[in-house]
């Protein structure tokens, strides 16, 4: 009988155990960009004006009345340098009929690195760079950090980790979210004409 119950004891522990590595290997998943975005409570997303890697300066107010997918990101983090190539394909997809725009806010102050960046991998979006990590209070938990603006400026989703951002998946995310925003602003305006 002792034997019996050691022998469930064990049994049950290795279930558990493989419960746990089961639940971190999802957790693991998810967090490495098998999720789209997050919907978090809407907010006002705070102005800016930082220097652009061309040397203009550029702030977030200067895409009022656009969908703004701002990116923050750094040239030393391997997982943000991995998907700038399919930011700027989405960029490319979704801004030429469409109010949208991918801004990249490299955090740090690397402004020669980023040139060379971007001068390696050059991309069709506006970067700007944080050199004094001036937007220090905005919800960036790590690198990449991406939220989507509305185009009243409210931070309406958000993304921790890397993302396929030029999947179909993605790109058909993001055209739901521009055209459920355009139908309510329809209505809201209809409703204000009555």
């Amino acid at each position: 009988m002792k034997q019996n119950s050691n022998f469930d004891r064990k049994c049950l522990v290795r279930r558990s155990v493989s419960s746990v590595l089961a639940l971190m290997l999802f957790a693991a998943i998810a967090i490495a960009g098998g999720d789209l975005m997050d919907k978090i409570p809407s907010s006002d997303a705070s102005d800016f004006t930082l220097m652009s890697a061309h040397g203009d300066d550029i702030s977030l107010s200067d895409y009022d009345g656009k969908f703004v997918l701002l990116n923050f990101w750094a040239t030393w983090c391997p997982p943000c340098v991995r998907e700038m190539p399919a930011l700027n394909d989405l960029h490319n997809k979704l801004n030429g009929s469409h109010s949208f725009e991918v801004v990249g806010v490299h955090v740090g102050p690397a402004l020669a690195t980023v040139k060379q960046f971007l001068k390696d991998r050059p991309v069709d979006f506006d970067i700007v760079i944080d050199k004094n990590m001036s937007l220090s209070s905005w919800p960036v938990a790590g690198l990449p950090t991406t939220f989507l603006i509305s185009p009243s400026g409210k931070l309406i989703y958000q993304a921790t980790g890397e993302r396929e951002w030029a999947s179909d998946e993605m790109v058909q995310f993001i055209q739901e979210i521009m055209k459920e925003y355009e139908r309510l602003a329809i209505l809201d305006t209809e409703s204000s004409n009555t």
